[in-house]
């Protein structure tokens, strides 16, 4: 899926196999993490060495995994996962490097020949996510990995570059990732690192032919954790660069608007309803209340609960709010087809008016916290 025009080709007169090192940031570890080494030392691929970088690992994993025989980059302290990166790529030797989250697993045959076949002639690639589970919240999510993998197709069909990708499984050549002078020490270091890609013009590809299987978080509190401190993190992203941004959405426009649309389909119905006769009183109060949930997290199901309440209401007497609706769910499905991903549209209307909702609340109240309060601690993570 690389342009024409790409960087140069891996290997010696693009025949030869270049080494691959896959690279595991890891805290404590588990079972998951075993399998997933397990599985990559058992990958056809001759030329590899997988990395794992653990801090505070678990003693039986520790042992689990120095029976496999992977290398081991180990801190008995909580370095960060930004310094356990780091520290893994100064000892890798590939050429090629692939990232994979701790929390992902491989079940494709020729998993890293497909990614090295794919980056032959360009400089970073995302590859495709695949949501496992059967749970309500395993479905949602999985929905929203529709988005996010079709945005990702999209940059990389049609302009060739990225300004962000998603750092759960990704590969980069060494060359390119030296040049930029490895990760940034940043709560959203994928996210930076796909910025200094896009001003570096390195070129950009979206792996389509092999794929990983992401765990979604076990529970709603868990996704709420999570989801606080992705909110935190991409506000401080977006205040940072958003001079940088506004400029490649000028030179992208047609690739970065529908992307960000399509990865963030609340924003559309929550500006309708902001912009819809009526109910103003309720409007200023969920305004409000998500302005005050960046100060009491815990008014975040009740400013949640608020704006819900007001799309339900338009979505009974407003016509243009159920055409989005049925718009966006035309959209699933013919996305989820392209991907070759299962689609759940039946569950979109939850997806677009509960799952969007919660997730748009807690993104504008961290982007509340970052920008009015000036505060980009989070709970419980290390960079």
């Amino acid at each position: 899926m690389c342009p024409p025009g790409c960087a140069g080709s891996l290997g010696s007169g693009g025949t030869e196999l270049p080494t691959v090192s896959v690279i595991i940031p890891a805290y404590q570890g588990g079972g998951e993490l075993v399998e997933l080494v397990e599985r990559l030392l058992g990958d056809s691929y001759p030329r590899k060495e997988v990395i794992v970088a653990m801090d505070e690992p678990l003693p039986e994993v520790l042992e689990a995994l120095e029976k496999l025989g992977c290398k081991l980059v180990v801190s008995n302290e909580r370095r960060g996962k930004v310094h356990a990166l780091n520290e893994a790529v100064r000892v890798s030797s590939g050429e090629v490097l692939v990232f994979l989250d701790d929390d992902v697993a491989v079940k494709d045959e020729g998993f890293l020949r497909k990614i090295v076949e794919a980056m032959r002639s360009c400089d970073v690639a995302d590859v495709k996510k695949v949501i496992t589970g059967r749970s309500l919240l395993a479905r949602l999510v999985h929905i929203e990995y529709v988005a996010v993998n079709f945005a990702s197709m999209l940059m990389a069909k049609l302009s060739g570059y990225t300004v962000a990708f998603n750092g759960a499984a990704f590969a980069i050549k060494r060359r390119a990732l030296e040049s930029l002078g490895g990760f940034p020490a940043t709560l959203t270091e994928d996210f930076d690192l796909g910025l200094k890609c896009f001003l570096h013009r390195l070129r950009y590809t979206f792996v389509d032919t092999t794929y990983v299987l992401n765990y979604p978080p076990a529970s709603w509190g868990e996704w709420y954790r999570q989801r606080k401190r992705w909110a935190v993190g991409v506000s401080d992203w977006l205040r940072r660069n958003y001079r940088i941004l506004l400029k490649a959405v000028v030179k992208m426009p047609h690739v970065l608007l529908p992307g960000l649309v399509l990865l963030l389909p609340s924003l559309v119905t929550f500006t309708m309803t902001l912009i819809l006769y009526n109910l103003a009183r309720f409007k200023a109060a969920a305004l409000l209340l998500i302005g005050l949930s960046s100060l009491v997290s815990q008014l975040l199901p009740i400013a949640t609960l608020v704006t819900l309440n007001i799309q339900l209401a338009y979505l009974l007497t407003a016509a243009p709010l159920l055409v989005t609706l049925l718009v966006f769910t035309a959209w699933h499905v013919a996305a989820a087809r392209k991907l070759s991903m299962r689609s759940e549209a039946y569950l979109y209307p939850v997806y677009l008016f509960f799952y969007q909702v919660l997730w748009l609340v807690i993104l504008l109240a961290g982007l509340a916290r970052v920008l009015v309060l000036k505060r980009t601690d989070v709970e419980d993570w290390v960079v």
